[in-house]
């Protein structure tokens, strides 16, 4: 699994993301309404009550008005051979 933080422009296209490492995620899941999804494989809305913990846990860059931001879970491929 990998985690970052995604946001879109007022266009709604990509306008950035910023990785979420395995030990950052267990500090600032708990912010999160994630029911049985343990491990954030969805998307989850960044609200206003949640930036003071990203930037303390995940140094991130401030957000721009106007911008969605979104958590975001997705697969990784298997490593090795």
């Amino acid at each position: 699994m990998g985690w970052e933080l995604v946001w879109f422009g007022p266009d709604d296209e990509l306008a950035g993301t910023f990785l979420v490492s395995h030990r950052q995620l267990l500090q600032i899941r708990d912010l999160f309404d994630y029911g049985d999804d343990e491990w954030l494989t969805f998307e989850y809305p960044i609200r206003e009550r949640h930036w003071p913990t990203l930037f303390r846990v995940l140094s991130c860059p401030p957000p721009v008005p106007g911008n969605a931001y979104f958590l975001h879970g997705y697969a990784t491929p298997p490593s090795g051979p």
